[in-house]
This record gives C-alpha cells, structure tokens and sequence, in this order.
C-alpha cells in the first residue's frame, strides 16, 4: 500500500470518509498509461506540495491509502507546460511510471495519477499536526536539493558561483552595491540599509 494525499472541499470530508471517492465522479486526466487511456485522479506525494490548498480554509486534505498497483507518477510540470507545447506534453506522457519505480526528488512537482475508485475505509483526514510525519518538507525543495548535490560532481565550486550570481542580482535589483579589486577573486556587496556586508568569488566560470 501507498499513502498519498488529495485536496477536497471540507464540507465532501465526511462523506468521502463514508463512501469513498469514484473515479468517475472525481477524476481529472485522461491519461494513456500502459497503452491504455485511463481516467485519473491527480493526488500528490507531499500534502505540502500545493501549499495553496494545504494553506486553504475551504479544503481538506485527506491520506489516501491505495495499493500501488493503481499508482502512477508523472511530472506535473510537465503536463502544466505541454498544454500550450506539444512537445513537453510528449515528455510528459514518457516521465509516468509506476510509483513502485519512482524515486524521491527525480521530479520538480511529482503527481500520482491514481486510476481506480478509493473506498472510504482507506481515506482519512490529515492532521498537521498529529498525523504521520513526511520525510521532506516538500518535493520541490528535495528535487532542487538533488539538482544541486548532483551539479557538485561536475562543479565542485557550485555553491560560489549560485551565491555569486545571486548578490550580482539583487546588485541589479538596486538592493545591493559591489566592490571589486582587479586581480582579486573575492567580491564585497554591501547592503548599506541593513548595515550588512556580504562575500562572494568570482567564478571560473560562466553561465
């Protein structure tokens, strides 16, 4: 079994909790998985991944207990772009796979795509408080994480050059003011409002 989460109105929880949710009421895809077009609810893996409707008062968010069978995963993302591109709705299509082989982090915004009714005996409301711990606070900050660690192999001075860019920015912004000395890699910004002086190196190289 899984455990995923789906947003509902507050005043369908007591029912869904009683009856379940149908497919057929509540899908929002038709997606062809396996071959085969199939109706879909679009549930995530972290409830904190639509922080939107996590912060909402007119929705809840309820755990949907499913066997894995009836759980695929697929770029969300993807799907939101390849709407107006045709050619990210193809990528879209080929990132769904069963959630059996979905890693933590390997998508930006992953959805589970579930394709079968939930019977209300495995549908339970969430609380924030009490309820199961979730491993990452939510899944774009665990892909970013990933990106990050995996660009290190590559570019072991990654994290200069993102803070470097990143001062040269908020330099842009008015936010910030620079101070270079030609022959000398490291970089002062100042923020005079804050009284606060910040910094970076140079990189070797550029992006």
């Amino acid at each position: 079994m899984v455990e995923v989460y789906y947003y509902i109105p507050k005043e369908e929880v007591e029912n869904a909790v009683e009856c379940g949710l149908k497919l057929s009421e509540y899908f929002d895809k038709e997606i062809i998985i396996e071959n085969t077009k199939m109706k879909c609810i679009s549930a995530l893996l972290n409830p904190k991944d639509d922080i939107e409707k996590y912060k909402s008062e007119s929705l809840r968010c309820v755990k949907l207990e499913l066997p894995s069978e009836y759980c695929f995963v697929a770029d969300r993302y993807l799907y939101e772009i390849g709407l107006n591109h045709s050619e990210v709705m193809e990528l879209y299509f080929d990132s769904i796979m069963p959630i059996a082989n979905y890693t933590f982090g390997l998508y930006r915004l992953p959805e589970c795509l579930v394709t079968s009714t939930v019977i209300g005996e495995h549908i339970s409301l969430l609380n924030k408080r009490l309820d199961s711990p979730v491993l990452f606070d939510n899944s774009e900050e665990l892909y970013i994480n990933n990106v990050i660690e995996n660009l290190k192999e590559d570019y072991p001075n990654i994290n200069d050059v993102m803070l470097y860019y990143f001062y040269c920015n908020l330099e842009k912004q008015g936010k910030l003011e620079r101070i270079e000395d030609e022959g000398n890699k490291a970089v002062v910004f100042l923020d005079k409002k804050a009284g606060k002086t910040f910094i970076a190196k140079k990189p070797d190289i550029c992006f």
